[in-house]
């Protein structure tokens, strides 16, 4: 394309347009005059509309948006006539009290924060925080509900999405009419409202920033460019407001507004250096007196302030200190009101206030050593530096949460939990493929499952629309330079695919793509139309009949891009996060707790727990916090007892570190923190308190009130997710065991019992070590074991030290070091026990703490201790995403081509990874559709097996389907029948009476049905089938004397800890 331009660039001088393009720049002085490559070859029609067509166009562009996002509220909300001619839900699971339910987790967050200030719940929940921390995402319907009390919490989280978030079109159209060409703008608007990432974070009942996160920087860019392009003061104070005002709006807002800053900081100097070269041939008094230069620095001064002061707008220190925020506001407007009255050279406005400094060496210097000042001052004073940092480097590094950086035992030693990001899709890699369909959507289709099935995908032939479109963005950049503004878009859109960042963050590449994907579609045509009026003078085609022309066929191309996100919003049939019959458990729960109660469940139900059980939580989907480490050991856990008791600890530790912080006093922000001395000189050996806490002696914190467990049926599902946050040795991090098995060793072995038998000291299991130092092990494997260092300890409180010998029982025995072996030997003085320690092992955490910088009688002594660098095995479950049977075979299936043949006839199975088949025992535990009792059947198999088979029933959002119907035909109810759906639904859905018979051959859209019951199969191993949570959903089986079910159906199931 670049070259297509260069090489037309020496015919651009012959082609007019009427007075729509200006003159040839001459030279590259020119050319950095223009701001821009090309101009006079890459030009849009200019259209020069009206005000009163620009709102037009703007109104389109929100209606348009507006109604596909009703696409949801009407599948979700959608009626028939059942055969009593009542009007009926079709998926009654999905809306309560005649209001779709929410869709997202978040949407309860926010929910309850409502909750709290407008009706006066979870006043002592300290997770649930004031209205104003969380800003305009939480303030705005409060205040609806203010003025208008009919609405409803209910109805605000399923609307507010689709009327806020059509709002990013209006400063998309008002790019282009900027630029001349409002159809431009309101083209790219059309686009930008229904893309697809930005449809999935905007849809009805999707109650979450985005529809702010996204529109902001939209506006604060459209401001950005008209001060570039006019240089005009008056905008960038604009865009500096919009940006200070950002956190408001969105409170992890600052690594986009820092980038937008430090884009524009960069452009503007760019330009200065540029004009001092090309404009003023280096002559810096006459670059520093331009009406250019002016404006960079003015401009630099006011997106510094901005930047500075951007936390300032930070819903929650609005409320802890207000003046601040607005003496933000005034900051920017006093500096706005004081850089009026510098004047450049050029301006023509009279007497400059500062005529005093006219004829003194240093008034050219005045504004920029002001400029200077102010950017230094707010790079390092201000905290938008770090903030931006620390935002972008939590979602770059997720997968490896360290809970603090020291490991020195003057300041603490540190653990290392499994970061929750890891974990969740939306900040997880995904393929390229999946990242440029959510940009904009593949053409001629939707590429997503829901649009083009899986078996179609690879033999389809698709356009890649989001990577024409950043293409597009790369010419704008070209023409118009202030559309480098854009990068940072461009570089998430890039970390996207290389899987540095999730998914989430194509969200906000969607703008900027629309609008390069229809400037560069309006260019070609507009161009190619051109071609043809030159070509062809006889045609007699008028300059405003092939206006007419280029824009009649990119409304239809454009119309053509745009349906393929219009598609997958009519295909995008979103289940919700609680259906009615879950929610039921949620209030059977608030009916035998109190709020001050706590609910021992899984993060992304906290917010739930609040909203419908009015309960308190340690986690939620606002608050992924380490203690999900505590709440996975709970759940696995094969001991009723240890489970109790750590719910009980956890609980009491929260509450007393609540109190502590409400007092004022400086203390852990979580209870695993607290629990575990994390950070502490005192780091406790915490795999020696877990298994203390199965003892029937140990001694729980006082019960100051209940704590619950709720099992919501989605657990199961991701439990092998919950699982993977105990399943790892916190002292270590992931890397840590590539290394030491890599190596051949293990990471330690403790030899106990040290005596003196002739010229040896000799230990247990068959480890000896001579006088000469040679560390021998005699067995079936004997031989010698080099080492590379010998170290001794001992019980005075000073570190261990390395040594030549050591004396035992009068014996001295001299090291003999092997440099070529990487192992180090612990002499343990006083119990003559001899620890051997891998390189990786003795240079951690572990060693550091409990041996190396001082010994640690009593961790040492636990029975717990020597496995204390052993990994932490994950446990075998796996659920079959379809079933398929061979005579008494059975046949898990899994994506991804996993599989699973477990034979009923002889109890074996044949497991992927394991060389021979493994013994099982059956289970069949059904509950019962209507009641929701669980019925179980005897167990067959071998019953001392170490794995299980399991089925039962669970609940299932059954999608729509297609359906051909076969040859010969069927009538409308036997089709219904068919596929268990009501006829009058499926009636309505095909337009054809009940009793109709459908023609073979013809496909049909089976409805969705929404919520049922399904078969669902798991096989596990024995400690998975023995844990806490499969015990006390898949079986009922938790002892009585400590769990007391309070509510069970397939739904969920909620039991109460007896203390």
């Amino acid at each position: 394309m670049l070259l297509f331009l260069i090489q037309m660039k020496t015919k651009s001088d012959n082609l007019t347009n009427q007075g729509d393009e200006g003159e040839t720049a001459q030279g590259f002085s020119g050319i950095v005059s223009e701001r821009g490559f090309f101009k006079g070859l890459v030009e849009l029609p200019k259209d020069r509309a009206p005000w009163w067509i620009t709102f037009l166009f703007i109104v389109l562009s929100y209606l348009f948006s507006f109604t596909v996002r009703l696409e949801w509220i009407d599948f979700a909300q959608e009626q028939y006539l059942n055969e009593d001619g009542v009007l009926t839900y079709a998926r009654e699971g999905m809306v309560r009290d005649g209001v779709a339910l929410p869709n997202t987790h978040d949407s309860f967050y926010f929910g309850s924060i409502l909750q709290k200030a407008h009706l006066g719940m979870h006043q002592d929940n300290d997770l649930v925080p004031s209205v104003w921390k969380n800003g305009m995402i939480t303030v705005l319907p409060y205040l609806l509900l203010k003025i208008f009390p009919f609405l409803t919490i209910e109805s605000l989280l399923l609307w507010l999405p689709v009327y806020v978030s059509g709002l990013v079109c209006i400063p998309i159209v008002l790019i282009g009419r900027l630029y001349g060409s409002s159809l431009w703008g309101f083209l790219a608007a059309c686009l930008a409202g229904v893309t697809h990432s930005y449809y999935n974070r905007t849809l009805a009942g999707y109650y979450d920033t985005d529809m702010f996160s996204i529109t902001i920087p939209a506006f604060a860019l459209f401001a950005l460019f008209a001060a570039c392009r006019k240089e005009s003061v008056t905008f960038v104070f604009s865009a500096a407001l919009i940006l200070y005002l950002y956190r408001f709006f969105y409170v992890s807002g600052q690594a986009i507004t820092g980038a937008l800053i430090g884009a524009f900081v960069a452009y503007r100097l760019i330009l200065f250096f540029l004009d001092l070269g090309f404009k003023h041939r280096r002559s810096i008094k006459k670059a520093l007196v331009h009406k250019s230069s002016s404006f960079t620095f003015k401009s630099l001064i006011l997106m510094a302030l901005a930047g500075y002061g951007e936390s300032w707008s930070y819903g929650n220190l609005i409320e802890q200190n207000p003046l601040r925020f607005f003496l933000g506001i005034g900051m920017l407007v006093v500096f706005f009101g004081v850089l009026g009255l510098f004047k450049s050279e050029k301006d023509p406005d009279g007497a400059n206030v500062f005529v005093q400094f006219a004829n003194k060496k240093a008034s050219p210097l005045l504004l920029p050593l002001l400029c200077f000042a102010t950017l230094c001052f707010s790079a390092l004073s201000g905290d938008l530096k770090s903030q931006f940092l620390a935002k972008f480097e939590r979602y770059v590094s997720a997968g490896e949460g360290v809970a603090m950086k020291t490991v020195s035992k003057d300041k603490g030693y540190s653990l290392k939990y499994l970061d929750v990001f890891s974990t969740v899709r939306e900040a997880s890699e995904v393929p390229p493929k999946v990242v440029r369909n959510r940009i904009l959507s593949d053409l001629p289709t939707c590429s997503c499952p829901r649009c083009l099935p899986a078996k179609e995908s690879d033999e389809a032939f698709l356009i890649p629309t989001a990577l024409i479109g950043l293409l597009g963005l790369g010419l704008l950049i070209l023409r118009y330079w202030e559309f480098s503004l854009c990068l940072p878009f461009v570089a998430i859109a890039y970390l996207c695919f290389k899987g540095v960042v999730g998914l989430r963050f194509t969200v906000h590449v969607g703008n900027v793509a629309s609008l390069g994907v229809c400037f560069l579609l309006l260019f070609i045509l507009w161009l190619l139309v051109r071609k043809i009026r030159e070509s062809s003078p006889k045609a007699n085609l008028t300059h405003e009949h092939s206006k007419i022309i280029a824009y009649s066929l990119a409304v239809l191309m454009v119309a053509f891009m745009a349906w393929p996100n219009v598609q997958h919003a009519k295909n995008y049939n979103s289940h919700v996060v609680y259906p009615t019959k879950t929610i039921e458990v949620l209030e059977a729960l608030d009916e035998v707790s109190a709020p001050e109660d706590f609910v021992v469940t899984w993060w992304d139900y906290g917010s739930g727990c609040w909203f419908y059980g009015d309960t308190r939580t340690f986690t939620s989907p606002a608050h992924q916090t380490f203690d999900n480490y505590l709440t996975s050991e709970i759940l696995r856990s094969q001991s009723a007892i240890r489970a109790k008791n750590l719910a009980r600890l956890k609980t009491e530790t929260y509450v007393r570190l609540q109190e502590e912080r409400e007092s004022g006093a400086k203390t852990y922000s979580t209870a695993v923190q607290a629990i575990f001395k994390d950070g502490s000189p005192d780091l406790v050996l915490y795999q020696g308190l877990l298994d203390d806490l199965s003892q029937a002696s140990y001694r729980a914190p006082a019960k100051t009130r209940e704590v619950f467990l709720f099992m919501p049926y989605e657990i199961m599902r991701i439990f092998p997710t919950i699982l993977s946050f105990s399943s790892r040795n916190l002292y270590f991090d992931k890397n840590f065991y590539e290394k030491t098995y890599a190596s051949g060793e293990p990471p330690m072995k403790i030899l106990r019992n040290g005596r003196r038998e002739g010229s040896s000291i000799v230990f247990d299991d068959g480890y000896r070590i001579d006088r000469r130092g040679n560390l021998r092990f005699e067995g079936d494997r004997s031989g010698v074991i080099g080492y590379g260092q010998l170290w001794t300890v001992r019980d005075d409180l000073q570190p261990a030290k390395m040594v030549r010998s050591i004396n035992v029982d009068g014996l001295e025995i001299a090291a003999n070091p092997n440099n070529l072996s990487s192992r180090r030997l612990l002499f343990v003085e006083g119990r003559n026990d001899l620890v051997i320690f891998s390189s990786q092992t003795f240079h951690s955490t572990f060693a550091k703490r409990f041996l190396l910088d001082r010994y640690d009688s009593r961790a040492f002594s636990h029975p717990a201790f020597s496995k204390g660098a052993l990994p932490i095995r994950q446990p075998y479950m796996a659920q079959a995403d379809w079933v398929t049977s061979q005579g008494s075979k059975l046949v898990l299936s899994m994506r991804g081509g996993y599989r699973i043949e477990a034979d009923l006839s002889t109890s074996l199975a044949s497991v992927p990874g394991l060389k021979d088949p493994v013994p099982f025992a059956f289970h069949r535990n059904v509950h019962d559709e209507k009641s929701g009792k669980m019925m179980k059947l005897p167990a067959q198999g071998k019953k001392d097996a170490g794995f299980h088979l399991v089925q039962t029933n669970l609940p299932y959002f059954m999608s729509g389907t297609p359906y051909e119907v076969p040859e010969g035909g069927l009538e409308i109810n036997r089709i219904a029948s068919q596929f268990g759906i009501p006829l009058g639904l499926l009636a309505q859905a095909t337009g054809m009476n009940p009793h109709e018979t459908v023609e073979g051959g013809v496909k049909l859209q089976i409805p969705s049905k929404g919520y049922g019951l399904r078969q669902a199969w798991f096989f596990m191993d024995q400690e998975i089938f023995d844990s806490i949570l499969v015990k006390g959903f898949l079986r009922e089986e938790l002892p009585t004397e400590t769990f007391e079910k309070i509510y069970s159906s397939p739904w969920g199931k909620v039991y109460k800890i007896i203390q």
